[in-house]
């Protein structure tokens, strides 16, 4: 992975994270970290990043999903 992919990867599980500690509280972001036994980007291991923002991304969009049937 090059640099480049490595920042891009952070840079949207940063996004990913703030959209859903945004919603749904720190907790809930700290709770899919943990799972992949990191306290934060710094901690991740790049062979997680994948599996990492599509759990945050899940969350970010359920809610968005939730909103629109609300509408």
């Amino acid at each position: 992975m090059t640099k480049s992919e490595k920042r891009m990867w952070l840079t949207n599980i940063e996004n990913a994270a703030d959209a859903v500690v945004t919603e749904y509280g720190s907790e809930e972001a700290k709770s899919v970290f943990q799972r992949f036994d990191a306290h934060g980007t710094f901690a991740l291991i790049s062979y997680y990043y994948s599996d990492i923002f599509a759990d945050l991304e899940l969350i970010a969009n359920d809610n968005y999903t939730n909103a629109l049937n609300k509408a």
